[in-house]
């Protein structure tokens, strides 16, 4: 299903930017708690979009993370044979004058599986990279069963499968001919 833009929600630090429509991979609900994987193949991750909500009342809070295709077949692949998982992934967008400091976790804890977004206020270092600046503004944690984080995570490796098998020509193409320059 295609995503529709949504309206900004506070607390979403600046997410609800135009954003293209995107393929929903798999989807996650707990009666307060949303955790959606994205296609974002374009520009080379899966996008992880998170947030709380109160029936009736909507979302609270939104998060959202770019995980890298490579970084992903690795925690997708654990998550999915079951493997215990620790994973903290800090990223981050420059956005002119304003920072943003993205960060993913990705923890198995007690017979659960835990993937927490934190969105806030970040600082560029280096050559464009950004840490976090401070507390964040948006934090989302959302359980899920051993099972359940298996469901979600063989739905990613096989997209990303179809996606590699549909784009082959096309990427090894555009490699070919990049390696002819």
């Amino acid at each position: 299903m295609l995503e529709r833009r949504r309206p900004r929600i506070p607390g979403g630090v600046g997410i609800m930017a135009e954003q293209p429509q995107r393929y929903r991979i798999h989807s996650h609900l707990t009666r307060s708690r949303f955790l959606h994987l994205e296609d974002a193949l374009d520009i080379g991750k899966v996008r992880l979009y998170a947030g709380e909500y109160k029936r009736g009342e909507g979302a609270s809070s939104t998060a959202a993370h770019f995980l890298d295709v490579a970084d992903a077949r690795v925690v997708f692949s654990d998550l999915a044979w079951g493997k215990a998982v620790d994973y903290i992934e800090y990223k981050g967008t420059a956005n002119g004058g304003r920072p943003t400091s993205r960060v993913l976790k990705v923890k198995t804890n007690g017979g659960k599986v835990w993937v927490r977004l934190e969105n806030g206020p970040g600082q560029v270092i280096g050559e464009g990279a950004v840490k976090p600046a401070g507390d964040p503004e948006a934090v989302v944690n959302v359980p899920f069963t051993t099972w359940e984080a298996r469901k979600l995570a063989h739905a990613v490796l096989a997209h990303l499968a179809a996606w590699e098998v549909v784009t082959f020509r096309k990427r090894t193409q555009k490699h070919n001919q990049e390696a002819t320059r």
